[in-house]
Order: C-alpha cells, then sequence, then structure tokens
C-alpha cells in the first residue's frame, strides 16, 4: 500500500507541491528582508528548510544582554519566540558570534508582526 502511495506521490500532479515551494520561498525572502533591516542583525538567505538563523551578535551587545540565550529570554518576555543557538548544541570553546533561529512556517502577517516586535525590541524605537 505504501509502494503505490510513494508512486502516485512522485508521479501525480505537482501543482501543489510548486505552489507550497512557491509560498515558502516568499516568506523566506520576506523574513531574511525584515531580518536584515533590524539594527545589530544580519541573515543570509537559507537554500532550503523553513528556519532562519541570523547572526545577533551585536544585536546583544547593544542590548548589554550576555549571549543569544538572554535575547532568547527578552524577547519572549515580550511577546516574541525565538530559539536561541545552544538549543541546537554546545558552542565550540572560545565562539563569540551569537545566533538566534526563527520558523517562517506561520503567515506572512505573522511574520510581519513578529519581526515588526523584534525590530521595536531590539531598537528601542
Amino acid at each position: 500500500m505504501a509502494q503505490y502511495a510513494l508512486m502516485a506521490a512522485l508521479n501525480g500532479s505537482q501543482d501543489k507541491t510548486k505552489k507550497m515551494v512557491a509560498i515558502f520561498k516568499e516568506r523566506r525572502n520576506l523574513i531574511v528582508k525584515l531580518l536584515n533591516e533590524i539594527k545589530g542583525v544580519h541573515c543570509h538567505t537559507p537554500g532550503g528548510a523553513f528556519y532562519v538563523f541570523p547572526n545577533v551578535t551585536a544585536a546583544t551587545q547593544n542590548l548589554g544582554l550576555k549571549d543569544a540565550e538572554a535575547l532568547r529570554k527578552y524577547l519572549l518576555q515580550n511577546g516574541v519566540s525565538v530559539l536561541a543557538d545552544i538549543h541546537f548544541g554546545k558552542r565550540n570553546p572560545g565562539e563569540t558570534e551569537q545566533y538566534i533561529r526563527l520558523s517562517y512556517a506561520t503567515s506572512k502577517q505573522n511574520i510581519v508582526e513578529g519581526l515588526a516586535r523584534m525590530k521595536k525590541l531590539i531598537e528601542g524605537k
């Protein structure tokens, strides 16, 4: 039964898949653009997945925070949910760069609203 389902998935219409890929690319481009507009945040465009991993080193320093985990807690206390880099493995000894992870598996409206909040919290505007 599973093999028939796989055949149907591979040989059937790819229209819905193509539509979803286009939607995720649009969300990805939006989140990267908005992140790069926040002072102290730099984000490369990922080639795949449904999340971004921006560098927030300058943002943490500008806010007087110890690291990305402190930034995560600060953002969460103020209505923005992200994950710090330490939630994906230990840092290398001496590593000073700080990163957070954000998902774009949500609506464009949620991305815009969340990053507007994040920008306000980081820039104090």
